[in-house]
């Protein structure tokens, strides 16, 4: 879908997972939120995500938030659902509240102090396009800033999440949050970016011809791309490499951030990215000003 959404500034926060989960209440003393009590740690990792993103503070309280994760409270599900079927027992009124997951955004938006619009879409493959498409509509409905933002976690079985995942035992895991602010905090402020398009296409082919269409001077390929055939697709434009912090579903966020820092005027990226089990695709496109 033709889009018209407008970056201003952008920020976030990941750690790669190797053996254990690493704590976070260090990282989390730091953060100019007050933090909400017993948080689980999707919530606190998109604290973290924030706390690294200019303007965070100070938002209009009528700030709208679009959250969109991979597994959103996966943690929480798995800790209740395994009290429940392992010791049949009921899970306590704050382990179940964070099984929501839409409790998150609850969370964010309290800390921020923000009651505006707020939407949590969750989905394996594709969370950041549709939170780009919610945040798209969102300017009609609104003249509020628009936070988006991503985040995912790994619970602490990192074994059994890599079967979940169906990726190798081998296979290095990350968690984290990106976040972008869709509308000016000051009337001044010029965007950095804007973001041009988001949608499927039917094919390869399809998205090889949307890119010259286009005038795509680089390109970035999804995780689910990288790891298949289509990874070897001659799409026009500079193929942007990027090192994985490891893997995770909304990995497509932190790309886009780390090709923001470098791009120049005028130039444009298209982002591929894909769902397994389809050969439908999804493109993005980001032009930077």
């Amino acid at each position: 879908m033709e889009l018209n959404l407008p970056l201003f500034t952008y920020g976030g926060y990941c750690h790669t997972v190797s053996q254990q989960l690493p704590p976070l209440n260090g990282l989390l003393k730091e953060v100019p939120f007050k933090l909400p009590r017993r948080s689980d740690r999707l919530t606190q990792l998109s604290l973290l995500g924030l706390a690294n993103m200019p303007s965070c503070m100070g938002l209009n309280k009528h700030a709208n938030l679009v959250l969109a994760s991979g597994d959103a409270n996966l943690s929480s599900t798995i800790a209740n659902s395994e009290q429940i079927f392992d010791s049949g027992t009921i899970p306590n009124p704050i382990g179940f509240i964070n099984t929501v997951n839409n409790s998150t955004a609850f969370h964010i938006s309290m800390a921020l102090g923000i009651h505006g619009q707020s939407i949590t879409v969750s989905r394996d493959h594709c969370s950041l396009e549709a939170g780009i498409q919610i945040a798209s509509t969102m300017q009609f409905s609104s003249d509020s800033a628009i936070l988006l933002g991503t985040a995912d976690e790994v619970p602490p079985d990192l074994e059994q999440h890599r079967v979940r995942l169906k990726i190798s035992g081998e296979a290095q895991l990350a968690e984290g949050s990106f976040w972008f602010l869709c509308s000016p905090s000051q009337p001044t402020d010029k965007a950095q970016a804007t973001i041009q398009y988001c949608g499927p296409v039917a094919d390869d082919k399809a998205a090889i011809q949307f890119f010259k269409q286009r005038g795509v001077t680089h390109h970035i390929l999804g995780d689910f791309i990288q790891s298949s055939p289509l990874r070897d697709l001659a799409l026009p434009g500079q193929r942007v490499a990027l090192a994985s912090q490891g893997y995770y579903l909304t990995q497509n966020a932190y790309y886009l951030q780390r090709w923001l820092d470098d791009a120049r005027q005028g130039e444009r990226l298209g982002m591929l990215n894909g769902t397994v089990g389809s050969r439908r695709l999804s493109v993005t496109l980001v032009e930077k000003h």
